[in-house]
């Protein structure tokens, strides 16, 4: 029963929330570089890129609960919720969101970074020496806990202005990439340069997030880099539109404009490709802790297909199911996903609901694909429990954003609390 009300939970949040970050294809190929820079194994990265999906699958969804579901789905989603809140409440926090408008100064910004590197510090210690786990849990759960890290690392360069920035005209310039692209700098690339942030030359913006109404500058939908033609939903406005939201990101070394696909793909690929560099960048830093790296180490060449079989397939079903309930959402690459991504999507989605008594291997994961593309979500993640259920039992989520915020969905921002390098 757990699984499927998870399940069911996993659909409502990803077609109906606002929060979620660059959508799953994105945080997909940033967990893939992380792993290829690290010299992880295909399948520790795909764990990591599950623990990445997880702010996602538990984000904010009560009220859209309560205004959609009807009867059972209701009171099952609505039971599930009441168990797991904590879980939920702090997935709020992965997203770098401007909850509530509440992070009006760079210094602001500034002790979620060093907080939320601290609590991942402190959780992958506790994981890597912790005398009850099994070998087994201690890989999955400090796989885990990387990349629900990293998906909040990632958001801040998807739903801010930071690549909106002339960076050239300050002492840390753009970085050249292969084929004539850049990045930016990251943040603390440019604070390592540039001193306390509440005295750089620009203060960031990230969005604010719920929308607080029509007209407002800086909505969540507005400030996002989630899909590579900057296309969303705005929820902010009645009916929740599909718009493009290219004519509020025409600002900084790569501008989108309107009615021009290349300047639109550039612009997003600007802040993907930036959000790579960071999360190679957040690695290296959560490994300054002896404890954090050795508990990376331990599960970084992890070869399941040739351990653990059972657990492969766990994954391979979980992968899948991703894919799908990203497809069913228009979550993979945005809505009408276009190039390769729409037609993986498009197939996904025109499987028929075929639920078999039992499978293996690529049988299993067409089946999964098949069941969440159906929409049977109570099916889809039957057999991905070690790597969703463990969120509530071990409060991973909750962990991370300790000292960030608060179960009513405000951060904690005392003056007290002092950031660092």
């Amino acid at each position: 029963m757990l699984r499927k009300l998870i399940a069911l939970f996993a659909l409502v949040a990803l077609l109906a929330s606002p929060a979620a970050g660059f959508d799953s294809y994105w945080h997909s190929q940033a967990s893939r570089a992380v792993g290829q820079e690290f010299g992880f194994s295909e399948d520790a990265w795909k764990i990591m890129q599950l623990g990445c999906f997880a702010p996602d699958l538990f984000g904010p969804v009560s009220d859209f609960a309560n205004e959609r579901l009807q009867s059972k789905d209701l009171k099952n989603l609505n039971q599930y919720g009441s168990q797991n809140v904590e879980v939920r409440h702090s997935a709020n926090f992965l997203h770098f969101d401007n909850l509530n408008g509440e992070l009006t100064r760079n210094s602001q910004l500034d002790r979620v970074f060093a907080q939320l590197l601290r609590n991942t510090q402190t959780l992958l210690t506790k994981i890597n020496t912790r005398p009850d786990l099994d070998d087994r849990t201690r890989k999955v759960l400090a796989l885990l806990t990387l990349g629900a890290s990293l998906h909040a690392v990632q958001d801040f360069y998807s739903h801010s202005d930071w690549i909106h920035n002339a960076f050239n005209n300050t002492a840390v310039k753009m970085v050249p990439l292969a084929a004539g692209s850049m990045r930016a700098p990251t943040w603390y690339e440019f604070r390592d340069k540039s001193g306390a942030p509440d005295q750089w030359p620009f203060r960031v913006s990230t969005g604010i997030y719920p929308p607080p109404g029509p007209n407002v500058a800086n909505t969540h939908t507005h400030m996002n880099h989630d899909n590579s033609r900057l296309v969303y939903k705005e929820y902010e406005t009645p009916g929740a539109p599909v718009l493009s939201e290219a004519a509020r990101h025409n600002a900084g070394p790569m501008p989108a404009h309107e009615d021009d696909a290349l300047s639109v793909t550039a612009h997003q690929k600007l802040a993907e490709d930036t959000a790579i560099a960071a999360s190679i960048e957040w690695v290296q830093r959560i490994e300054e802790n002896g404890e954090a790296k050795a508990a990376i180490e331990r599960a970084r060449t992890w070869n399941l297909k040739a351990s653990d079989p059972k657990l492969y397939k766990e994954l391979q079903a979980g992968i899948a199911a991703e894919l799908a309930l990203s497809c069913a959402a228009g979550r993979w690459d945005g809505e009408d996903s276009p190039a390769k991504g729409g037609g993986l999507c498009r197939s996904v989605l025109e499987r028929k609901f075929n639920p078999l008594s039992s499978s293996s291997g690529a049988q299993l994961e067409s089946e999964i694909i098949g069941l969440a593309a159906g929409l049977a979500l109570p099916w889809a993640l039957k057999f991905t429990g070690k790597f969703w259920d463990v969120y509530a039992q071990y409060q991973l989520l909750e962990q991370l954003t300790s000292s960030i915020g608060d179960n009513t969905g405000h951060y904690m921002l005392t003056p007290s609390a002092a950031t660092s390098h």
